[in-house]
């Protein structure tokens, strides 16, 4: 009885994962602007973190990192790295603060991996953010109904109107109209939630290697092209424990009831967004989809009939439409601008790169390091997390990554034991 009442604990804590995603519980802004790259923000997501790794601590009796293992030495003089560059850089707490955050994030990854802790407990978390999920769906079909947010507390929901400055919005047949947002800090975190939310769903079908390979380039694609899997704890959060549930867990299980309603619900949610990346990665996810599905159903002509009726086909001819009709709609002035603007912040980090080549402006700094005098829209990093981290762990930081990644790569492939 106890541990059912643990583990509906865990439940609840997946479902609050979408709605208190905003929640902040202590804000301090560092520099004299407005921006939220330059503020340190609390979130209940990193007391939720803390709490975790708190109680894997007390129950393994073991400190993050406290392995034998080359990969483990590898991170701890990554992290040792990161906060010497408090002794240089412009604002030390920013950089004491979400070195901290990433602090935590590998140990609970280190905890699974390496003591077996947490699983059982990871599914139900994994399962509640897929039932949030849902409830964020219906928020963004009436946001984008009503344009407007729909009247949750402020800590909760952003507020939204096509009038409002810096919300995000689109231009369909000359009609500016907000994109959904759910209760998320901006729609392209949304729609990656939601992919993550689907891959999950998926991943019954799609079997284990397929889904981490799936998963893993979902992360590279929006590392290429945005930068909120690095700067938001959102999405770093949601991010650790998807890739622990399709790395270490079981497949993710509903009654099919509930299965075709999560995934036509997601499926909304992701279009409803208006994230040209995110909007990809669904087109790609459905069409590996079908493709199991046709070749599992090739040798039994009545189930073959019968799926290809299924609503998964059905969730994938929508997509397909609904595909076309954007692109259609989609201003191509629009696309331009915003590459336009990719490009000028790529400008921006290629200078700090080139002026702190081997120690980095520090992590969390590179907004902080800006030059002044520019358009509001300019102070927010790069969008490219690659060369994001470049600029702010300088190439020493880098190749310290690179290192670990390369031995992580190589313990997957051939096991711990040839690497020690």
């Amino acid at each position: 009885m106890q541990n059912k009442i643990k583990l509906f604990i865990y439940t609840i804590i997946g479902v609050s994962l979408p709605f208190l995603i905003r929640t902040t519980l202590f804000e301090y802004t560092i520099r004299n602007t407005n921006s939220p790259y330059t503020t340190i923000y609390l979130h209940s997501l990193d007391l939720i973190l803390a709490l975790i790794c708190v109680s894997l601590f007390w129950k393994t009796k073991r400190f993050p990192l406290s392995g034998s293992k080359i990969v483990d030495k590898l991170w701890i003089t990554l992290f040792f790295w990161t906060f010497l560059q408090l002794l240089w850089v412009q604002h030390p707490l920013i950089t004491w603060f979400w070195g901290l955050r990433f602090y935590l994030g590998i140990s609970l990854i280190w905890y699974i991996r390496e003591l077996g802790s947490f699983k059982q407990e990871i599914s139900y978390i994994v399962k509640g953010f897929i039932i949030g999920m849902l409830g964020q769906a219906l928020i963004v079909i009436m946001q984008v109904w009503f344009q407007r947010n729909i009247g949750l507390p402020v800590v909760i929901e952003p507020a939204l109107s096509p009038e409002i400055s810096g919300i995000a919005k689109v231009s369909i047949l000359d009609n500016v109209i907000i994109r959904g947002y759910g209760t998320f800090p901006h729609p392209n975190i949304l729609a990656f939630a939601g992919i993550l939310a689907l891959l999950l769903l998926y991943a019954k079908m799609f079997k284990k290697k397929l889904s981490i390979g799936i998963y893993v380039i979902a992360l590279i694609l929006a590392g290429a092209v945005d930068h909120y899997i690095l700067t938001s704890i959102q999405v770093i959060v949601i991010s650790v424990f998807t890739g622990l549930q399709l790395i270490y867990g079981k497949a993710v299980k509903f009654s099919p009831s509930f299965n075709v309603i999560s995934i036509l619900a997601l499926h909304i949610l992701i279009i409803l967004s208006f994230s040209k990346l995110a909007f990809i990665l669904l087109l790609s996810l459905d069409f590996i989809w079908l493709t199991l599905l046709i070749r599992k159903s090739l040798f039994h002509v009545e189930q073959f009939q019968s799926r290809l009726k299924s609503l998964s086909r059905l969730v994938f001819d929508i997509s397909m439409v609904a595909g076309v009709i954007i692109l259609w709609a989609f201003p191509y002035s629009q696309l331009i601008d915003t590459v336009i603007k990719r490009l000028i912040y790529m400008q921006d980090a290629f200078a700090m790169v080139q002026s702190n080549l081997w120690i980095g402006v520090g992590l969390g700094q590179y907004v902080s390091n800006l030059p002044d005098n520019r358009e509001f829209w300019q102070y927010e990093p790069v969008h490219n997390v690659p060369l994001l981290l470049f600029a702010e762990i300088g190439a020493i930081g880098m190749l310290s990554l690179l290192l670990i990644i390369a031995v992580e790569w190589y313990t997957l492939q051939y096991g711990y034991k040839k690497q020690r």
